[in-house]
């Protein structure tokens, strides 16, 4: 072989190791992760610095998780009576006045109780919630009844927060939110899955989906089935807080392997977490309220010498 051939051989070679020094560092930004310019700070390199919310004095996002507490309740007196109960809870942050458990009332009627609630919650944060069958409430909604729903309480109702459901009509929601925003009422996009675990990825996804949809804050409720789903949870939760999103969540994940997800959030980013009050939960896996304060108010301590 002489100088030539081994000239070509070589530069061969260099040429591979070239593509192959690219190729691996392209694939070091995959999905999961995103470069970061510690040097030059060229705009859009640097995520976003997190921005809590703040609601009635109370800043979601900052200290321990906030407390939420369901109504149950099925008639309108009982609705009311339990958000004064709930109120007059001083560790519970929040009250969901969940209007699906009232039935096909009309639009103004519901309009009409957000009001009373919201006068009966005090300095309660109000978010009221008409929850779909799909997304674990007692009945169906079609996308007429739900927007004639929420538009009446955003027209002469009252509310702190409202929740919409991010896998309906987007139009729909796209008119819901923005007619929300300007009353100034701040708005929950939420997907809930009571059967499975999505992958990581997936949760990711939606998450995002949510912030880009105009969410002030995010929220995910997914069922585990193991250890590993709700490690699944936790990771796709501390992603989205460190890469993707500078906006307050709320997820967990339901039932017996989930219940550590409803108390850690301060490690992983989630900002609020629901607790149940009198044994009434809306959802598997909820810890009593005073005892879920207790252990979110150790883990604050802990983190925070």
């Amino acid at each position: 072989m002489n100088r030539r051939q081994w000239l070509k051989i070589g530069a061969a070679s260099l040429a591979g190791a070239a593509a192959t020094a690219r190729a691996s560092v392209t694939d070091a930004f995959s999905t999961v992760t995103m470069p970061v310019d510690t040097m030059n700070h060229v705009p859009g390199w640097m995520p976003d610095a997190f921005k809590p919310l703040e609601l009635k004095g109370r800043m979601i996002g900052e200290g321990r998780p906030k407390l939420i507490a369901p109504t149950t309740a099925k008639t309108p007196e009982d609705f009311v009576k339990t958000v004064k109960t709930l109120a007059a809870r001083p560790e519970l942050d929040m009250i969901e006045a969940r209007l699906d458990y009232l039935g096909n009332l009309k639009p103004d009627e519901f309009a009409r109780l957000t009001r009373e609630a919201y006068e009966a919650s005090g300095d309660k944060i109000l978010l009221v919630t008409l929850r779909n069958g799909t997304d674990g409430g007692p009945i169906n909604f079609d996308d007429a009844t739900y927007e004639a729903v929420y538009s009446a309480v955003i027209a002469s109702g009252r509310a702190d927060v409202l929740d919409f459901e991010i896998f309906r009509d987007a139009a729909m929601t796209s008119r819901l939110i923005e007619a929300a925003h300007a009353k100034g009422i701040k708005v929950i996009l939420s997907d809930h899955e009571f059967k499975f675990m999505p992958e990581e990825d997936e949760i990711i996804r939606r998450l995002i989906l949510e912030d880009r949809m105009g969410a002030d804050i995010l929220k995910i409720a997914v069922m585990a089935h193991s250890p590993e789903d709700a490690l699944k949870l936790m990771s796709a939760t501390a992603k989205v807080r460190r890469l993707h999103s500078n906006k307050p969540m709320l997820t967990m994940a339901m039932g017996k392997w989930g219940v550590l997800t409803r108390i850690t959030g301060e490690g992983f980013g989630s900002d609020l977490t629901f607790a149940s009050v009198g044994g009434k939960a809306s959802a598997p896996g909820q810890i009593p309220s005073e005892e879920c304060l207790q252990v979110l108010e150790t883990l604050h301590k802990a983190m925070n010498p």
